[in-house]
C-alpha cells in the first residue's frame, strides 16, 4: 500500500512539474529543474524541484551552487518545492547549503469516491470561460492578490495579467471559478489540470465574506467540473489547519506534506 501511494505521489509531482514548466523558463541543473517566471519575481512563482535521484552529497552541493547562480542571474530568490516523503534527504542538504524551511503544508487528495460536494445557500459560483467579461477576469486576478497580501490590499490588475489568465483558460492549462454573494464577487479558486490529475490552488475569500461557505462551495464546483470531464484525482497543499479542516469536509484526506525551502 505504501509503495502504491508513493507511485501516485510521484505521478502527481511529475504532472505538476509538467504544468508549471509550460509557463516558465526551464533550466536543468543536476538532479533539479529550475522554473523561472520571466514576468514576475514573486517568490512563489519562481522555484526549483527535484526531478531525478539526488546523487552524492558533493553532487547535490555543487548543483545548489549552480542553482543559486541561475536564480541570482535572473534577479530571483532560490526556492524549492517538493513532496516530503519522496525526497527525505533533501531537507538536510538544503539546510547545509544555507536554505531554510519556509513552510510545511499538509498535502491532501480527493477522488470521485471520496468527494462530498457542498453548496452554501447564499453562494453562487460561475466557472470561467475564455470569453468571460473583463470585469470577471479582473476580479479573479484581484481577489487572490488582495487576500494574500499583508494588509488585504491589492493594486488594480494589469492588462497583461488579465490576458495571461484568459490565455491559460483558453489553452486548458487552468480552470477557474468566481463566487458571488448577492451578486457581489466574494471569492475565487483555480485548478491546474494535467493527465487526469488536477491541483486545487489560489482559493481565496474576501475577508468580509468569510465563514459563509464560499470556499467549500467554490472548491466543490471546481472539483465536480474536473471529475465530470474525466478527471480522476484532485490534490492540494493546505495553507494551514483551518484550511485543512475545510477541505476534509468535502472529501480530502491527508497523505503527506509539501515542503518549501528558501534561500536566506
Amino acid at each position: 500500500m505504501e509503495e502504491l501511494l508513493k507511485t501516485l505521489l510521484r505521478r502527481i509531482e511529475a504532472a505538476n512539474t509538467q504544468v508549471t514548466a509550460k509557463q516558465r523558463e526551464v533550466i536543468i541543473v543536476g538532479s533539479f529543474q529550475a522554473m523561472i517566471n520571466p514576468t514576475t519575481d514573486m517568490t512563489w512563482l519562481n522555484y526549483a524541484v527535484p526531478i531525478a535521484p539526488l546523487g552524492t552529497s558533493a553532487e547535490v552541493a555543487q548543483a545548489l551552487v549552480e542553482l543559486r547562480h541561475v536564480f541570482r542571474e535572473r534577479d530571483r530568490i532560490l526556492r524549492f518545492e517538493f513532496t516530503e516523503s519522496l525526497w527525505s534527504t533533501l531537507p538536510t542538504a538544503l539546510e547545509d547549503a544555507g536554505l531554510t524551511r519556509e513552510v510545511r503544508h499538509p498535502m491532501m487528495l480527493c477522488t470521485p469516491t471520496d468527494f462530498q460536494p457542498y453548496q452554501a445557500p447564499a453562494v453562487q459560483v460561475q466557472l470561467l470561460t475564455p470569453d468571460a467579461h473583463p470585469d470577471i477576469l479582473a476580479a479573479c486576478v484581484t481577489i487572490p492578490k488582495q487576500c494574500f497580501s499583508l494588509h488585504n490590499t491589492a493594486q488594480a490588475p494589469t492588462t497583461q495579467e488579465i490576458n495571461e489568465l484568459k490565455e491559460q483558460i483558453y489553452k486548458g492549462m487552468m480552470q477557474g471559478a468566481l463566487a458571488y454573494i448577492n451578486g457581489i464577487p466574494a471569492g475565487v479558486g483555480f485548478t491546474l489540470p494535467m493527465l487526469g490529475i488536477s491541483e486545487l490552488v489560489g482559493v481565496a475569500t474576501l475577508p468580509a465574506q468569510r465563514r459563509r461557505g464560499v470556499a467549500k462551495t467554490l472548491c466543490s464546483t471546481l472539483i465536480k467540473d474536473h471529475f465530470q470531464t474525466g478527471g480522476e484525482l484532485v490534490w492540494l497543499a493546505a495553507g494551514d489547519a483551518i484550511a485543512q479542516a475545510i477541505y476534509e469536509r468535502i472529501g480530502f484526506y491527508l497523505v503527506d506534506a509539501r515542503l518549501n525551502y528558501i534561500d536566506t
